[in-house]
């Protein structure tokens, strides 16, 4: 464990570390193991003063390892403070979810952060509009777009078909629920014989909610449809993503180019439930 910890300087602050014995269920209060580490601490390029050597001896018999408080969650992850079987992980430490800034104040242990921030439910999410570089967890997104972008997307109501139209250079369409301010994509790809669209929710991708919908789009007595549930996604699509879309030929097209489409968006993922 000592040559595991030469590049550690011995201060004066005590962190508690736990030591974990990888192989074996024994704890190390077995004088087996005890006398295993009872070596001194020897640095061949790093030397030690006598009288710190001797302190860390004494914290050491105390169960405690003095160590520099200096940027440690950046040592551990750039060390590995590994000897043999014998594995050191360190408790004490507590830090703040990054996402604090957009409304997260959970506080956790370093070794479980990247766990939490996984699922945050305050991850950002960008602004789908290419002229607006705002960033905010979906609850200040959504607040966002209704007091500044509000005449740059469509309002529709849960259960209630809604007609839409993208023009032939438009990628997408900001879809915002009058009901509780949600925001959604009608997202807009292009492929050899016709256009993709599908619905996208705005949210962080480890969210869980999801919404049914349906796409409609006709020509004539013809029709296309697709009835899927939404993805979550924490900004615009970025290049084709593999989810359930709807294929619609280019003859499906208005002579203008433009893209006719009914939307329908559930409030809740009965696929009994119908627009009407």
């Amino acid at each position: 464990m000592y040559d595991a910890l030469k590049y550690i300087r011995v201060m004066k602050l005590a962190v508690p570390m736990q030591v974990i014995c990888k192989e074996r269920s024994i704890g190390m209060e077995s004088s087996e193991y005890r006398d295993q580490l009872d070596v001194p601490l020897v640095s061949k390029n790093y030397p030690i003063f006598e009288e710190d050597r001797n302190q860390a001896e004494e914290e050491r018999m105390n169960g405690d390892i003095a160590i520099d408080e200096v940027d440690m969650p950046n040592f551990l992850e750039s060390q590995s403070v590994v000897c043999g079987d014998i594995e050191v992980v360190v408790e004490s430490i507590r830090s703040l979810c990054r996402n604090k800034e957009y409304g997260c104040n959970e506080t956790m242990d370093y070794t479980k952060s990247t766990d939490h921030e996984k699922t945050c439910m305050y991850a950002p999410c960008a602004c789908p509009l290419l002229s607006c570089n705002f960033v905010g967890s979906w609850e200040q997104l959504s607040l966002h777009f209704s007091s500044k972008h509000w005449d740059s997307g469509r309002q529709f109501r849960y259960n209630s078909p809604l007609a839409v139209c993208l023009g032939m250079n438009e990628e997408f369409l900001v879809l915002q629920a009058e009901e509780d301010g949600e925001l959604f994509l009608l997202n807009k790809g292009v492929e050899n014989i016709g256009n993709t669209v599908m619905i996208t929710r705005l949210g962080p991708s480890s969210s869980k909610e999801k919404y049914l919908y349906d796409l409609v789009s006709g020509r004539g007595i013809s029709s296309l449809r697709l009835k899927s549930l939404t993805e979550n996604f924490p900004g615009r699509l970025e290049g084709f993503t593999p989810m359930d879309f709807l294929l619609v030929p280019f003859h499906f097209l208005s002579s203008s180019e433009e893209l006719h489409l009914e939307v329908c968006i559930w409030n809740n993922t009965e696929f009994s439930v119908d627009c009407s």
